[in-house]
């Protein structure tokens, strides 16, 4: 799927964006059904507890996001793709949805994956889906990465030591539209290409500014089915 033109800008920039990844309507809007679905059983399960009320007859996917944040429910984990670090238990949830399943092992994705690191892929266990509130509903104090904007990083800086050995691509799939101004994912471009920073917490886990050069960043708009693909290294 990747040409040489497109691989040779990964290896010097340390990321790339490849609009087209995905198809909208065959695998995107069945995530987009799926992830409706648990957002109705949520909500019926909070009005039922007693927790919180209904969001209001018709309301959109994203006001229902929004008046779960208001009303301060826990959405994130049972929408996330992944178990939580730390305490796990029978009760703990995740999702692992037919559709879902469908987009991580869509062939393109697969193919563009296998273009930079070769055939033999496993997907790590470190996936999310972040499923964001406006900022402008978000508290003064939050501070969770899923939920507000993330602290810059590196993603190698979150896997054991051992994988440093493996030749890794991280993928950030838009299911919606990303803008600079609706807040897309920014890199610093060519930082691949030094070493593994002291993270801290910030409170987040993150790279302190002293470490590196934030004006340097650029952000990376990318269309509904669109991907970008960096570097492990890449802050």
């Amino acid at each position: 799927m990747l040409n040489s033109e497109q691989l040779r800008s990964f290896a010097e920039e340390g990321y790339l964006v490849v609009e087209n990844v995905v198809d909208r309507d065959t695998v995107l809007e069945p995530v987009i059904a799926e992830y409706q679905t648990i957002m109705d059983r949520l909500w019926a399960g909070w009005a039922a507890g007693g927790q919180a009320g209904a969001p209001g007859k018709g309301a959109s996917f994203e006001d229902s996001i929004i008046a779960a944040y208001r009303a301060g429910m826990e959405y994130f984990q049972p929408m996330d793709i992944s178990l939580p670090p730390g305490d796990i238990t029978p009760d703990t949830s995740f999702h692992a949805g037919p559709a879902v399943f469908s987009m991580l092992t869509n062939e393109l994705l697969l193919d563009a994956v296998e273009a930079i690191i070769g055939p033999e892929i496993t997907s790590n266990p470190i996936q999310h889906v972040r499923i964001k509130p406006p900022a402008t509903d978000l508290t003064e104090d939050e501070i969770r990465a899923h939920i507000t904007s993330t602290a810059w990083h590196q993603d190698l800086a979150v896997t054991l030591e051992e994988a440093d050995r493996t030749r890794m691509v991280t993928v950030w799939l838009a299911v919606t539209d990303a803008t600079a101004e609706n807040g897309c994912l920014q890199v610093i471009p060519k930082s691949h290409r030094g070493e593994m920073l002291p993270h801290c917490p910030l409170p987040q886990v993150g790279v302190p500014a002293e470490f590196f050069d934030e004006q340097a960043a650029i952000p990376l708009p990318v269309p509904s089915g669109g991907a970008i693909f960096f570097h492990p290294l890449t802050i």
